[in-house]
């Protein structure tokens, strides 16, 4: 829920806040300690902190924190506030959880549950995951993408066909006992929203390598997501990054069936009978989820089914002994090694009782 505007006094807005706004202060409440710097973007900054309050309790938490400066930071603040709302209404065990929406000293800030392990997209640079697990990850997704789409309701009850917008391996967390989480709501939006808020000054929301070819022409929906978890599918199960999916129905002929041949020359590499006879159908799963007509793709709830399916079939290890096995010695590839006028290690932040005076969220991505 956003916290309401119910402090008095004023004070300037630094580069870390609202640009061209003023800032409502009150005394602080909670306090969060910069640990290590997670993730930068072009819009934010994702931190591990330790959260502590007047009472003496602490935990470690993740905070992003607005960073962006340019024309459009009333719109990025805009999606913070909604990244934290949406994410509320989700319940599901592979969405991250979301502390609350803060108002900050510096801006908007949006506290969640720290999620300690690496990133898919590490595994599959660093140590390939074998093709049972990565269809035990890919369900896991699947399953997430179902609930934000069909149980995920809003004041009236009504589903809110909410869609990610960004799925790539880089937004699929893997914890050292197998738990996947998919991160970074921040692009979401309600798949019925049509009001013009797709771009953020000219760009995209999104990643190109991942985007559906009726996402480059402004149309959003529920299959655009499982478009970009074939990509990840193919990604983790060949090892190999694809070109930008074309536009033009032939030219995203030609690309898809270089995916497919890719993979299926990366699985017939197994020396495993078992993948092998699974490879007619990972494949045809591929080319389902990465048909170029969005209609011809499944909804996130029957791709759930098929890799579950699939993967009964395959040889171990399964998701958790491997994780048990890997994360903890793949996690020394993702510290974010900042320089030194960008460490922040150690800075803290602090709550306040009221909030920025910033534009009022987007009702519609989340009601």
């Amino acid at each position: 829920m956003v916290e309401s505007d119910t402090a008095q006094g004023y004070r300037s807005v630094g580069a870390t806040g609202m640009k061209g706004h003023a800032q409502r202060t009150s005394p602080a409440r909670r306090r969060f300690r910069v640990l290590e710097t997670i993730g930068r973007g072009g819009f934010g900054v994702v931190y591990r902190a330790e959260m502590s309050d007047a009472g003496g309790f602490s935990k470690q938490v993740a905070l992003k924190v607005m960073t962006y400066d340019g024309e459009a930071s009333d719109e990025i603040a805009r999606r913070m506030r909604d990244e934290a709302r949406i994410l509320g209404l989700i319940r599901h065990r592979a969405v991250v959880g979301v502390n609350s929406l803060v108002p900050l000293s510096e801006g908007w800030g949006v506290v969640m549950e720290y999620v300690a392990g690496v990133d898919l997209s590490t595994a599959i640079k660093k140590q390939r995951p074998p093709p049972g697990v990565v269809l035990e990850v890919i369900e896991e997704v699947a399953a997430a993408l179902d609930a934000a789409y069909t149980r995920a309701v809003g004041e009236d009850q009504r589903p809110l066909r909410l869609v990610h917008r960004d799925i790539k391996p880089s937004n699929i967390r893997i914890t050292g006992t197998g738990v996947v989480k998919l991160l970074d709501f921040g692009v979401a939006r309600a798949e019925f929203d049509r009001k013009e808020a797709v771009e953020i000054d000219g760009f995209v929301m999104g990643s190109a390598r991942y985007m559906a070819p009726e996402r480059r022409l402004g149309a959003e929906s529920h299959k655009a997501d499982v478009y970009a978890l074939g990509i990840v599918l193919a990604n983790a199960l060949s090892g190999k990054r694809f070109s930008e999916p074309p536009s033009d129905p032939d030219d995203h002929a030609r690309f898809l069936g270089t995916v497919l041949e890719t993979v299926r020359k990366a699985l017939e590499k197994h020396n495993d009978d078992q993948v092998r006879a699974a490879a007619h159908d990972l494949r045809m799963l591929l080319l389902e989820m990465l048909s170029f007509h969005r209609e011809d793709r499944p909804d996130a709830g029957k791709v759930e089914k098929r890799c579950r399916r699939i993967r009964k079939r395959l040889p171990g290890p399964w998701l958790r002994d491997w994780a048990e096995r890997t994360v903890s010695r793949l996690q020394q590839y993702e510290q974010v090694a900042p320089s030194e006028a960008e460490d922040d290690t150690g800075r803290i932040f602090e709550e306040l009782t009221g909030s920025p005076n910033a534009p009022a969220p987007d009702e519609s991505a989340a009601t």
